[in-house]
């Protein structure tokens, strides 16, 4: 509110106006000057007040409009300057005070803004934001790399011509109609199957109406994944227990109805009941190491390992069972392989996992090459077979436990399924890796380890 002393320089104008007019009207009707310089001194006057009130009214409210049009283009940076004491004055004081508090506003909510986009990009679960009629405003990092999206090419479509899928669509519209918040999980397909666990929750104005819906997505393709792994997991060892058990079951009720008698036929049945015992108990101890191994439990004994022997040590094991099969076994070392440093009985299981494997899967007169040397700081050993090779779709699962390409055959070989997953446990525990390829020629298993 402007003060009553802050107008005393326009009323003086007034009255001084006012008063020379008087003076002028008085020497005019006693005939001291003539009605002509009245109008001249008037004029004279007015021209002097109109020209004080431009430069004190119309130059400042000029420079104010030039000023609220620069704040109103965003422009809050500069202040209105007018040396005067008047009303110009206070009110360039107001304007620049409302400049500095909407600058204040602005940083306020500059920061507000960049807080919540941190917390956007950082967050691991994807956040899509529509408007109260279905269009996307805001779409945060994590969704834009996993659906191949652009937040710019996509703002103000709808979401089922960005991201198309019709559940994901209908649960979204359905929140923006009930106004009720929902969840549940959506499976998409996109270069890999993905399962998502969606939280969609409406947006509600000041005034209690509907301005939009975010939704949350939370990818649970891998619990998922950890979640069948284990169904098959339990169904894999109930399977595998069972039917060894069920063998011994039915030769033990044989030989109890009377069949003891006959020596050779009891004998038979005895061996048959110790092979299948003695596959149990391989089942058991592969379980009980790969337990450990997948918890990182088992005692690591870490020291100096000559690869060269251990791989010769394994070679002459199996020489006996490779000559039965009529199988060539061909051994290829580079000259002074470093030494690493590791496990050697687990090191040991590796080789004799992979060389058994590779005569088992041998047809009779077949070959078996195993070769090591060194490779960019790592040592690498390859085993080779002449088998018939692996289908190409079972190579990205001949590592996981129980996995067969060929069942009955595996189990006719003595196999527990647990060999190549201790396997490959036992590489990446001694910071390597392992992979495997095939053809109709046979099949490659090839590990790294390092030596430095």
């Amino acid at each position: 509110m402007f003060k009553p002393g802050m107008k005393s320089y326009t009323i003086a104008g007034y009255i001084i106006l006012l008063m020379i007019f008087i003076v002028t009207l008085v020497l005019e009707e006693k005939e001291i000057i003539s009605f002509i310089w009245v109008i001249v001194i008037a004029i004279t006057a007015i021209g002097i007040i109109a020209y004080f009130t431009v430069v004190r009214l119309v130059g400042p409210l000029e420079e104010i409009k030039v000023m609220t049009s620069e704040m109103a283009a965003g422009v809050l940076e500069k202040e209105i300057v007018i040396q005067s004491n008047n009303e110009m004055d206070e009110l360039a004081t107001s304007i620049n005070f409302l400049a500095q508090q909407l600058r204040q506003n602005m940083v306020r909510i500059s920061e507000e803004r960049n807080r919540a986009k941190a917390i956007l990009n950082s967050m691991g679960d994807g956040v899509i934001a529509l408007d109260d009629q279905g269009r996307i405003l805001m779409i945060n990092p994590i969704l834009e790399k996993t659906f191949k999206i652009d937040t710019q090419t996509s703002s103000g479509k709808k979401s089922i011509e960005i991201i198309r899928n019709y559940e994901l669509d209908q649960l979204l519209r359905q929140v923006l109609r009930d106004k009720q918040p929902l969840s549940c999980e959506i499976k998409f397909l996109m270069p890999r199957p993905k399962v998502f666990k969606v939280y969609a929750t409406p947006l509600i104005g000041n005034d209690d109406c509907m301005v939009g819906v975010v939704a949350l997505m939370h990818d649970i393709t891998e619990r998922r994944q950890l979640e069948n792994m284990r169904s098959e997991f339990v169904a894999n060892v109930s399977h595998e227990l069972r039917t060894p058990l069920t063998s011994i079951s039915g030769f033990l009720e044989t030989l109890l109805d009377g069949v003891v008698e006959d020596v050779q036929t009891t004998t038979r049945f005895l061996g048959i009941m110790k092979q299948e015992t003695n596959r149990l108990t391989r089942l058991v101890d592969d379980l009980l190491k790969l337990s450990k191994l997948e918890d990182q439990k088992i005692t690591f004994k870490k020291q100096p390992i000559n690869i060269s022997k251990v791989i010769y040590q394994t070679v002459q094991t199996f020489k006996p069972q490779a000559a039965e099969k009529d199988i060539q076994l061909h051994l290829t070392i580079a000259d002074k392989i470093p030494q690493i440093k590791g496990d050697k009985d687990l090191i040991m299981q590796v080789m004799v996992n992979l060389v058994d494997n590779a005569i088992k899967y041998t047809p009779s007169g077949g070959k078996v090459a195993i070769k090591a040397g060194v490779v960019s700081e790592n040592i690498e050993v390859a085993v080779q077979n002449s088998g018939l090779g692996i289908p190409k779709e079972s190579l990205p699962r001949v590592f996981e436990r129980f996995y067969r390409v060929d069942k009955a055959r595996s189990r006719d070989a003595g196999g527990t399924g647990l060999g190549l997953a201790i396997v490959k446990h036992v590489i990446e525990l001694h910071g390597g890796r392992i992979q495997v390829k095939s053809s109709s020629k046979g099949t490659t298993f090839t590990f790294r380890l390092p030596f430095k």
